[in-house]
């Protein structure tokens, strides 16, 4: 399938990212009518303008994804892809926090109540108190305790103003301080939390253990040389046909999360869950769809990367409704 050029509603800076990706896709596509759709799109550009639609595809070699964002902010009425996302990301209102990787700092201890929509999770706000938070296609309420391990005050007068709900604040200057805050100490070390804690030795004991530093040492270098692979994941129950589809930074230790959880009959994935008691272990598979490979060029977000190669698999498989267990818009 082609990409559209434009439509009649200003796209989310997310789908802008997906179309620019399907356009370099295009591009590079063996149908000769969908490659030279994509070469002309690109003649917008300064620096194709000149170019025949021929000369265009024999240099498709050096077109890169800068060249098919400023395609995309074009046609969405931008001269540049900055002021493109500039635009998107003042409209969004809400400020930006990467709870994933707030949380990947603390475990899963904390996260108290999961949902699929903001309405179930808003409801439980309500009726048993907490934090409502979003958390990738999801929605999670935690208890002060989490906040307090991330480091943040959970009797901040702040909370008070804007309310519990992070998705619906009462007051956006308060949301916009604790949003600084929060930002902070993602880049920030986190201590330990309660349920992660520190070994009971001191550094002198563990020195004296031999090999157990050198060792530690030599495990955080392998993690860094070699970390473990991020990709889009898959799991499959073969009795109905529906799929679950997903992305992560480890992509076969989601996996391995995902089956401990249904396993264990934890209930982050509810619909998943009810099935995998239904049909039983033996009619779900777990896979990995796709693997995002370290980019070459500088400058490169992975985790934009990853939410776009996310995206395009969730076009691709439309694992919603009767389909599959991703929730459609989320």
């Amino acid at each position: 399938m082609g990409t559209d050029a434009s439509s009649a509603a200003p796209l989310s800076l997310q789908e802008c990212k997906v179309r620019a990706s399907i356009l370099l896709k295009d591009l590079d596509s063996p149908d000769a009518a969908r490659a030279a759709r994509a070469a002309e799109r690109l003649r917008v550009l300064p620096g194709f303008a000149g170019l025949s639609l021929g000369e265009v595809l024999a240099r498709k070699e050096t077109v890169r994804r800068k060249h098919a964002l400023a395609v995309i902010a074009r046609e969405q009425g931008h001269a540049t892809w900055v002021e493109l996302r500039d635009a998107r990301e003042g409209e969004a209102g809400t400020p930006g926090v990467d709870f994933e990787h707030l949380l990947s700092r603390v475990g899963g201890a904390h996260l108290n109540r999961w949902f699929t929509s903001h309405a179930e999770a808003a409801a439980s706000l309500r009726a048993e108190g907490g934090f409502l938070f979003p958390y990738r296609a999801q929605f999670f309420v935690c208890e002060a305790s989490l906040l307090r391990a991330l480091g943040v005050d959970p009797t901040d007068a702040d909370w008070a103003r804007m309310g519990h709900d992070w998705m619906a604040p009462r007051d956006a200057e308060a949301q916009a301080r604790l949003a600084a805050k929060l930002a902070r100490r993602a880049a920030s070390h986190v201590s330990p939390s309660p349920s992660q804690p520190r070994s009971l030795m001191s550094a002198d004991e563990s020195a004296q253990v031999p090999g157990r530093t050198s060792r530690r040492s030599e495990l955080k270098r392998s993690y860094k040389e070699a970390p473990p692979p991020m990709g889009v994941y898959a799991v499959r129950c073969l009795a109905n046909g529906k799929v679950l589809v997903g992305a992560s930074a480890n992509v076969q230790g989601m996996l391995n999360r995902i089956r401990f959880e249904l396993t264990t009959g934890m209930d982050r994935l509810p619909a998943l869950l009810e099935d995998w008691r239904r049909y039983g272990a033996e009619q779900f598979t777990f896979e990995v769809l796709d693997v995002l490979k370290p980019s070459e060029e500088p400058g490169v977000d992975t985790k934009e990367e990853l939410a776009v190669l996310e995206a395009l698999w969730l076009d691709r498989l439309k694992p919603f409704g009767e389909s599959g267990y991703n929730t459609r818009g989320a």
